[in-house]
């Protein structure tokens, strides 16, 4: 594949693909977003590239790698351009797809949020969560590292940032984040600190569940579903990562340690039901740590981290119950 970089002009480079990775193929992927021309589109963080894979079939089309020091991690897309979160380069790039599957994909450089200059290191410790707002045209960023989301225009233009928190302070250990572009909501999936060594880490701080917490665009906390079991639900959770929330206000949201898909009430708070079984082989959750939903047909797409398949589906299900 060919990847255009920007500099002073347009300049073509030539990116040598992996050997082992002559086709296309997921090995590693993280989060999964929507994509152009009917794909889902994961990063590979093993192959430092964007992938591209059919939404029928769940076959890689594409796979670009991004420059030799990529390592991507957070991505989304909206109107033709994807946002991927480099945690090599520190910025969130902006790119553009030319093509519809290999061998003549590309992706065109455009400019990184911030309008950080080119080859410049980013503001970002750890961009590993972006979500993005098609109607009110925002980019949101979550820098896992410094615990604090920030919004962009798409054309890199910085409006505004918080540092999302509960009642007793700052969150512990915030891994990802949706938007509920409906609701106008922002979703954080916080690890916690669940289990802290206290006779050997003087510093661990006090203990505290996993939680998926929930805010206005401003940053005002609405509301907190709480992993402990201490709560009116029957099956809590050590953690959760990627989310997506339906049109009625289920929150889908993938428990890698369980190897499922938790689904709640995101008025109650909830759990309505577990979705996806245990397993190596395809339609099986291995890792799951991402989903997108796709609210016109309700398939719920599924970033399967040690699946057979890099990417599962479940048809349906975020549809009207």
């Amino acid at each position: 594949a060919l990847l255009c970089l920007a500099g002073a002009g347009p300049t073509w480079a030539q990116t040598e693909p992996d050997p082992a990775a002559a086709e296309p193929q997921v090995q590693n992927p993280r989060p999964v977003a929507a994509g152009p021309n009917g794909q889902v589109l994961v990063t590979d963080r093993r192959h430092g590239a964007v992938v591209a894979v059919d939404r029928n079939s769940l076959e890689p089309v594409w796979s670009v790698p991004l420059p030799e020091e990529g390592a991507p991690f957070g991505i989304a897309a909206m109107k033709g351009e994807i946002f991927v979160g480099n945690t090599s380069t520190k910025n969130v790039e902006v790119y553009k797809v030319y093509g519809s599957g290999e061998p003549d994909t590309t992706l065109r450089f455009k400019h990184n949020l911030g309008k950080v200059p080119t080859g410049a290191i980013g503001p970002f410790e750890n961009p590993i969560g972006i979500a993005v707002d098609a109607n009110e045209k925002l980019v949101f960023v979550l820098d896992g590292a410094v615990k604090r989301i920030e919004a962009y225009k798409p054309n890199g233009s910085f409006q505004y940032a918080f540092e999302p928190r509960d009642s007793d302070g700052a969150l512990m250990s915030p891994v990802s984040l949706a938007v509920d572009e409906l609701r106008r909501e922002i979703l954080v999936g916080d690890y916690g600190n669940p289990a802290p060594d206290w006779e050997n880490c003087s510093f661990c701080g006090a203990a505290a569940p996993a939680r998926i917490l929930i805010y206005d665009y401003g940053g005002e906390l609405l509301f907190e579903i709480r992993g402990d079991r201490s709560t009116h639900w029957s099956s809590g959770f050590a953690r959760v990562q990627g989310m997506a929330v339906s049109a009625d206000g289920r929150i889908f949201a993938a428990d890698p340690l369980g190897s499922r898909i938790l689904v709640f009430d995101r008025y109650s708070g909830a759990l309505l039901e577990e979705l996806g079984t245990q397993g190596p082989d395809e339609g099986q959750l291995m890792l799951p740590l991402d989903v997108w939903l796709d609210n016109e047909t309700g398939d719920l797409f599924i970033s399967n981290n040690r699946g057979v398949r890099g990417v599962e589906v479940l048809r349906g299900v975020g549809g009207q119950p």
